[in-house]
């Protein structure tokens, strides 16, 4: 019994390797799926090391109004100019310029020196300088509190130690003089820095894209798969009601399924959405005709839903780590910024960021729009031109 047992056993073993040893040679044949297993992982772990070379945030866009124009005013401005956290864009006119820039994405802090500033800390009475900060990013925002607190504290401590000794550190002044420039710090869009605010809308259209691209992409190659293109080829339908038929109900659906998420968000969370509907709309709508510029195209050039698979999966997981969202564009690599900006998914967070989140008209974002729309048009109408030629060379039907 023990004997048969022990056979029984070996007999399964050995079966077990030879399926294990024709699968290995399924996956050594197959460069693309020894790309994504054994290629994949690293090429990840080499973007996340790459990605966030710089270890933290600085050269945070900043701008300054100016409101006292002295020289204790000149001194703040030149440090902030000289911090390394901070990117000085210049001098603005008026606090609603400032919040403005901020606003449409131009600047991520604004600093509003108050006016006589030189004169309250001359006469021993202390005084605040206002920042305002873009708390959509949570990163810059804490970069940001902390790098104006550390600008602040430093010029205050220099005018300390001049007022002291002018007045030769008279008791009853010093604890007037200890903290003459405070700090006040105003957060905008997430003042409670709220993770669920900063990172729910970035995940919620990332995974939005994975679903539409990998169910869009294969749209063509189950037509090639079952044979079913042949019906379309005897029919001798224009290339554009096939390819326009097809993205179609994509296009409905992921349509749909932003805004269910975006009145969710809204109405049962403390979320909220600043944007005027009808520009959340275009956004969304310009967001969903690049996705179907992208996996248009693929599903038509690729044989079978396998590969067209493999080819979004190595576009799509990357795109958030990269889109901005997290870490700041201008805190990666040339070449990785460059990358980015050929993903829909940067553009369409952006532009998400400036008119959801912050409430700017549409005329903030239209170098997003015109890319996404861009994309989108260029592949639907390649994608006709692609489905044409292929029915005309008789290459519809799947490769066996």
């Amino acid at each position: 019994m023990r004997q048969i047992q022990q056979m029984q056993w070996l007999q399964w073993m050995r079966q077990t390797l030879l399926m294990a040893a024709k699968e290995f040679t399924h996956i050594l044949r197959d460069r693309r799926t020894l790309f994504l297993i054994l290629l994949a992982p690293l090429v990840t772990f080499g973007l996340f090391a790459y990605l966030y070379d710089g270890q933290r945030v600085t050269e945070i866009n900043l701008v300054i109004v100016d409101e006292d124009r002295s020289p204790l005013s000149r001194e703040i401005i030149n440090m902030y100019g000289q911090s390394e956290l901070f990117r000085y864009q210049g001098l603005v006119d008026s606090v609603a310029e400032a919040e403005q820039r901020i606003q449409e994405g131009e600047s991520d802090v604004a600093v509003i020196i108050p006016e006589n500033l030189n004169r309250d800390v001359k006469d021993g009475r202390s005084t605040q300088v206002l920042t305002l900060i873009d708390g959509t990013n949570m990163l810059i925002a804490n970069g940001a509190t902390k790098g104006t607190t550390t600008v602040l504290q430093t010029v205050s401590a220099g005018v300390t130690l001049r007022m002291m000794e002018a007045n030769g550190i008279v008791p009853a002044k010093a604890k007037m003089m200890l903290q003459p420039i405070n700090a006040a710090i105003r957060v905008g869009y997430n003042p409670a820095y709220n993770y669920r605010v900063f990172l729910i809308f970035g995940l919620v259209a990332t995974v939005l894209q994975q679903v539409m691209l990998m169910t869009m992409s294969g749209a063509f190659c189950r037509e090639k798969e079952r044979g079913t293109n042949m019906i379309l080829v005897a029919a001798r339908m224009p290339a554009t009601a096939v390819v326009l038929g097809k993205a179609l109900p994509y296009f409905v659906i992921c349509l749909f399924n932003t805004f269910l998420i975006l009145l969710l968000a809204n109405r049962l969370t403390d979320i909220s959405i600043l944007g005027v509907g009808i520009d959340l709309f275009i956004i969304s709508l310009a967001f969903t005709l690049s996705l179907i510029g992208i996996a248009l195209p693929i599903s038509i050039l690729v044989p079978d839903e396998l590969r067209a698979s493999q080819i979004i999966l190595l576009i799509a997981t990357p795109s958030f780590l990269i889109s901005g969202f997290t870490w700041p564009l201008s805190k990666m690599p040339g070449p990785i910024v460059a990358l980015a900006k050929c993903l829909p998914l940067t553009h369409y967070l952006a532009a998400f960021r400036i008119v959801g989140m912050k409430g700017a008209s549409l005329s903030a974002v239209g170098v997003e729009l015109v890319v996404l729309f861009g994309v989108g048009i260029a592949g639907v109408m390649g994608s006709m031109v692609l489905w044409h030629r292929q029915r005309e060379a008789g290459g519809l039907i799947a490769q066996k």
